[in-house]
C-alpha cells in the first residue's frame, strides 16, 4: 500500500476577492437618495439601474464615498503593496434594484482597476453575488465535491452594509432573485492617481 504525506497545495495567482463592513448604519437621508434614484431608471438585462450613474456624486453622499475610497485604499495596500503611492479614485457609481424573481446578467467592467459593491439594503436568506470562472478547460474531471480549485462558479451571502471589491475584470452576476424584499446595490467603479513601473527600466508610466 502506497502512503502519501499530506501534502501542501498553495492557490497560486488566486481573484482576491475583498469582503468588509460598513462601520454605521445608513441615515435617512442616505437612504432617501437611493429610494428617489428608483423612480428614474433605465432597464437592465433582468433588473433595473439608476439613470444616474454618478451617483456618488449626489450631495449627502459624501461620506458614503469617502468610505468606500478608503477600503479601495486598503485593498490597494494589501493586494498589491505597491512601492509608489497609488491613489484610487471613483468613476462611475450607480444603484441597482432587483426584485423577486429579477436577476443581474454575467458581466465585467472594462475602463476600471477595481470595482464594487455596496449593498445598500439586502436579506442574507435570499441575496447572494455570484463570480464566474471564464476560459476554455480542455479537462473537466467530474467532481465529487467542489473547491476553490474546481469550481467554475462561487457565491457570497450578501446583507444590508456589505462592502465587495474585486478586480474589475472578474465575471460576476446575480442569479434569480428570491425573497419579496428589493435588493438595493450600490456599483462603483475605480481608477487612480500615481506612478506605475520605473523610469530607469522604461516601464514608468505617471497617471
Amino acid at each position: 500500500m502506497i502512503t502519501i504525506k499530506e501534502p501542501e497545495i498553495s492557490g497560486i495567482f488566486p481573484t482576491p476577492v475583498y469582503v468588509s463592513y460598513m462601520d454605521r448604519v445608513f441615515s435617512y437621508q442616505e437612504m432617501q437618495i437611493f429610494e428617489n434614484a428608483e423612480k428614474v431608471t433605465v432597464p437592465n438585462a433582468g433588473n433595473i439601474t439608476s439613470a444616474n450613474n454618478y451617483i456618488l456624486n449626489e450631495p449627502g453622499l459624501e461620506d458614503i464615498r469617502d468610505i468606500l475610497t478608503a477600503h479601495v485604499t486598503e485593498y490597494i495596500k494589501r493586494i498589491h503593496a505597491p512601492k509608489y503611492q497609488m491613489v484610487p479614485y471613483i468613476t462611475q457609481s450607480w444603484s441597482n434594484y432587483t426584485k423577486e424573481n429579477q436577476f443581474h446578467h454575467s458581466h465585467e467592467h472594462p475602463n476600471s482597476f477595481i470595482s464594487g459593491v455596496l449593498y445598500i439594503s439586502a436579506n442574507e436568506a435570499h441575496d447572494k453575488i455570484t463570480f464566474q470562472k471564464k476560459g476554455y478547460q480542455q479537462i473537466k474531471p467530474v467532481p465529487t465535491e467542489f473547491n476553490w480549485y474546481n469550481s467554475e462558479s462561487w457565491f457570497y451571502t450578501v446583507k444590508t452594509g456589505m462592502v465587495i471589491l474585486f478586480p474589475s475584470g472578474t465575471t460576476h452576476m446575480v442569479e434569480n432573485k428570491g425573497g419579496d424584499n428589493t435588493r438595493i446595490s450600490l456599483a462603483f467603479n475605480t481608477f487612480f492617481k500615481g506612478t506605475m513601473g520605473e523610469n530607469a527600466q522604461l516601464t514608468e508610466l505617471i497617471l
